[in-house]
């Protein structure tokens, strides 16, 4: 994974959680895809891709996933993640394979 700059397109903070979002380069793995790192107290709590598209709703919803965060459920994504016809784009884990 590669990220298209260093600086990331967001970084917002409430009650102690942070999100940091960085756009992909195109590889064979990652299309349109962006870096989403969540932290808690500088903390890594949650790595995963996310379509870039969908990046600003993340930023919009940050105080829905932070409540979900906190009351342990994944209210937050689900709402950031909605498609508004039913759907959801739920995050995907990132996997990282050590040698």
């Amino acid at each position: 994974m590669e990220k298209k700059r260093e600086k990331p397109e967001f970084d917002i903070t409430d009650r102690g959680f942070n999100i940091k979002v960085w756009c992909l380069e195109n590889d064979e793995t990652h299309k349109g895809d962006a870096l989403v790192e969540i932290r808690y107290q500088d903390e890594l709590i949650r790595e995963f891709i996310y379509p870039s598209y969908k990046i600003w709703n993340l930023a919009a919803h940050f105080k829905d996933i932070v409540d979900g965060e906190i009351d342990n459920d994944d209210r937050g994504y689900e709402i950031a993640g909605s498609t508004g016809l039913g759907g959801c784009i739920l995050p995907k884990e990132v996997v990282r394979t050590h040698p």
